[in-house]
């Protein structure tokens, strides 16, 4: 008896651009053509004498995208013409995997290494430049869903603290790229969220943080969906006691285990309110955001937020409590 051809796990919407088979002459212009249509206007310029030779391949997870990108020495410009041409109110979070950039904003300008992560947002000018060959995984995310930029992040990755907040960011996003199943878009893109959330509220404590409460933070923010995380989870990981963990959030005014619940209450209402979770089931967030049930989902919602899970999909206004009280 035959059995039936496995088929193969169906991929997000992905677009491809190279400017390998393009006229050296025309390169720059199908290149910010590509770049406007699928990531933010900007404008290209470059100086290697073969001209511009680079690709990239385009990830709709619907809760965010994604963008691979490889070239040679280049530069793209965001300039006040691009803004009001191609307006976009979102942030992006760029990974430089290979090669040096540098990047320039608000007066900053930031050396960028292999490994590094800089943070921004596309509402004010900029300049991303590299000088040799690069590869960079950039997420572009909606501004509303994070908390607010000041200025670009820089994240440091020649530094251990460094090296420690982007490695769940960078397994996420590598993971995602090398198998982009439709499936497992959804989860990603909360995963990726929620961690680009954590860091980029890291980076709002004034005076610092704690490097431990940083990677707890990280922590919480990659593994919202399993069932299995507890305070005694994290304090594993971080090989503290749960006594010490519970300290270390006193910064946030709650116990860790207040925090969990509630990043994973934010999160929900995160996909809840984004278009491109509508196809998804309430049960099927809730799960995704780590509730062993709808029933235990729908009455945490309902008191964090005033409304069920049901009203917050169909636009009620929502009354968000403060501090970190448990569901």
């Amino acid at each position: 008896m035959d059995t039936p051809a496995r088929r193969s796990p169906r991929t997000v919407a992905i677009a491809h651009a190279s400017t390998a088979d393009v006229p050296a002459a025309e390169r720059l212009r199908y290149w910010e053509a590509h770049t406007a249509a699928e990531l933010v206007g900007v404008r290209c310029s470059a100086y290697a004498a073969e001209g511009l030779v680079a690709r990239q391949r385009n990830f709709d997870l619907g809760g965010l995208r994604l963008a691979e990108i490889a070239g040679n020495e280049h530069v793209v410009e965001r300039a006040r013409p691009a803004l009001r041409r191609y307006p976009k109110d979102a942030v992006f979070a760029s990974l430089l995997l290979e090669g040096e950039a540098f990047f320039f904003q608000r007066g900053r300008c930031l050396p960028l290494r292999a490994g590094d992560l800089v943070v921004y947002g596309t509402t004010t000018p900029y300049l991303y430049g590299t000088s040799g060959a690069m590869r960079q995984v950039q997420v572009d995310i909606a501004a509303e869903q994070l908390p607010r930029l000041a200025a670009p992040i820089h994240v440091d990755t020649s530094l251990r603290a460094g090296r420690l907040l982007t490695q769940p960011l960078r397994h996420e996003l590598l993971d995602f790229v090398d198998a982009p199943w439709a499936e497992r878009a959804p989860a990603a893109a909360q995963r990726i969220a929620s961690l680009l959330e954590a860091l980029i509220r890291s980076h709002g404590h004034e005076g610092g943080a704690d490097l431990r409460l940083l990677r707890a933070e990280a922590y919480i923010a990659a593994h919202l969906a399993d069932g299995e995380l507890d305070a005694a989870a994290v304090a594993r990981h971080l090989c503290v006691s749960p006594r010490h963990l519970n300290r270390l959030f006193e910064a946030h005014g709650c116990t860790a285990t207040q925090w969990i619940w509630q990043q994973r209450l934010a999160a929900a209402h995160r996909m809840l309110c984004d278009p491109g979770h509508a196809a998804a089931g309430i049960g099927d967030i809730a799960l995704q955001c780590g509730f062993a049930t709808q029933a235990h989902f729908a009455r945490a919602f309902r008191a964090a937020y005033g409304l069920t899970p049901s009203e917050r999909r169909a636009g009620a206004g929502a009354r968000s409590q403060g501090g970190c009280s448990p569901p």
